[in-house]
């Protein structure tokens, strides 16, 4: 089982250990573990999460992928926004391309939030160098008022297919499980419209930020994928995705790449 979304003490936002995240992989039965610590390029937000010390980041996963006696990767939640929207350079494995705010947004409640956002998204992705799965799509249920769900599914459909065009994956982030509307983010039906739509690149990520909650409902994500008649699940290594069956009772040994181009 594999869980790509985990902050560390890197992120602003948590002080989990990187050895305490791979210890409690190991517990979870993970086979992969990434992390992906915040990296928000847009600074003029007031909850933009920049990455502490890129070089220091890098050296310490280097350090961490060697000794660790699980495949662990070296990711980053890159937030982009339409006005910026290039990563940083490095070693990276994969990036999580995240959207976390809307530009001039003063109401979360606003009644037209979705359409809002969805244009933000639309606007931000764009084709990518390091291949990478779009992050918690409708993560804004955390934050509006009665955890009202996404429901513009026009401009949701346009953003699917601009992140297949570009070989943009997907993730189901087991976050929303552990709120009070206890859905995944996305929901269901939007993964499977990202499927019927041509998508394949789906992954799973937990969004940790805390040790406890690392690999938190990643067995329910893949019993979500395979009642959706998914047939593999996705991760990146070396800039490369590569897939793992999940059509049998058993994860299995089968695991095959392909390129992000």
């Amino acid at each position: 089982m594999i869980d790509l979304h985990n902050h560390s003490y890197f992120s602003p936002d948590s002080e989990a250990p990187l050895e305490g995240i791979v210890a409690k992989a190991l517990r979870e039965g993970l086979s992969i573990i990434g992390i992906s610590d915040h990296d928000d390029l847009d600074t003029s937000f007031s909850f933009s999460y920049r990455l502490k010390d890129l070089p220091a980041y890098m050296e310490s996963l280097s350090r961490l992928k060697n000794d660790s006696p699980l495949k662990v990767l070296t990711g980053l939640e890159v937030g982009i926004q339409s006005a910026v929207n290039t990563p940083p350079e490095g070693d990276f494995d994969y990036f999580i391309y995240s959207v976390h705010g809307v530009p001039g947004l003063t109401d979360i409640n606003a009644s037209d939030i979705w359409t809002l956002y969805l244009e933000e998204a639309i606007e931000a992705v764009r084709e990518f160098e390091v291949p990478g799965f779009f992050g918690h799509i409708d993560f804004l249920r955390r934050y509006i008022s009665g955890h009202r769900p996404l429901d513009n599914s026009m401009l949701l459909s346009e953003l699917l297919k601009k992140l297949i065009l570009y070989n943009i994956g997907i993730e189901i982030n087991t976050s929303g499980w552990r709120a009070p509307y206890n859905e995944p983010s996305p929901q269901p039906w939007i993964i499977e419209k990202y499927l019927e739509l041509g998508g394949r690149y789906v992954t799973i990520g937990s969004d940790s930020h805390r040790v406890e909650d690392v690999g938190s409902y990643v067995q329910r994500a893949i019993d979500l994928l395979k009642r959706l008649g998914a047939k593999e699940i996705f991760y990146c290594e070396n800039k490369n995705y590569r897939s793992i069956s999940i059509s049998e009772r058993e994860f299995g040994n089968s695991v095959s790449s392909s390129s992000s181009r």
